[in-house]
């Protein structure tokens, strides 16, 4: 019997073209991480930041510079069995949990991410050259962020936004390197316009 070759057997992408053209065969990331003051999360101005960036920072967003690798943004729901029976039969599923974060890592260990990340004010000692961070101080910052991803193979850009994630911050040695690693976790929001709560705005850009 001879070989099939066929799209099962060499995954040969799909030729339905979506809302933005062709489909992307794999997404490989070049992301960017962007924050700002958080916005009201009871009615989020998500459309403000339907802007492609084409690689420049949006207006009014500060960039917190190289990030390390990738940004691994997480969104889970957890659910629970209704089982009857000593046999126990599944009779129904339901949500108890939706979680949503994001991790990166910052590689531009400076005083511009410090500032952000820890909320603290540096004391200038010698103007232009020396500031110091009282580190411990500090407290979870709240602050909007904006992970802008582009697709290396075909350019598509994403966004993910969320008006006022939790950021946490830690110091660690990566590949030689001291770096900034934070952990990110998303309050839920209601985007403006809409009656349904949503844990992160997810745009793509052809």
């Amino acid at each position: 019997m001879p070989i099939a070759s066929n799209k099962n057997t060499t995954q040969a992408p799909m030729s339905t073209a979506g809302q933005t053209g062709a489909q992307s065969i794999r997404l490989i990331p070049a992301p960017r991480v962007y924050v700002k003051a958080a916005d009201i999360t009871t009615a989020a101005p998500v459309e403000e930041y339907y802007t492609k960036s084409n690689g420049t920072t949006p207006a009014g967003w500060t960039d917190l510079g190289i990030v390390d690798g990738n940004v691994a943004i997480t969104y889970a729901k957890k659910t629970t069995d209704v089982k009857t029976g000593l046999d126990n039969y599944l009779r129904a599923v339901y949500i108890n949990e939706k979680t949503a974060s994001a991790t990166f890592n910052l590689s531009q260990f400076d005083d511009v991410a410090l500032e952000k990340l820890t909320g603290l004010t540096a004391s200038v000692i010698t103007s232009g050259s020396v500031v110091n961070f009282q580190i411990g101080q500090d407290d979870l910052v709240q602050l909007a962020t904006l992970f802008v991803v582009q697709n290396k193979l075909d350019g598509k850009e994403w966004q993910f936004y969320n008006p006022s994630a939790y950021l946490n911050f830690s110091i660690a040695d990566v590949n030689n390197a001291t770096v900034l690693k934070v952990a990110a976790e998303f309050p839920s929001f209601t985007a403006d316009g809409a009656s349904k709560e949503s844990f992160f705005s997810l745009t793509e850009f052809a």
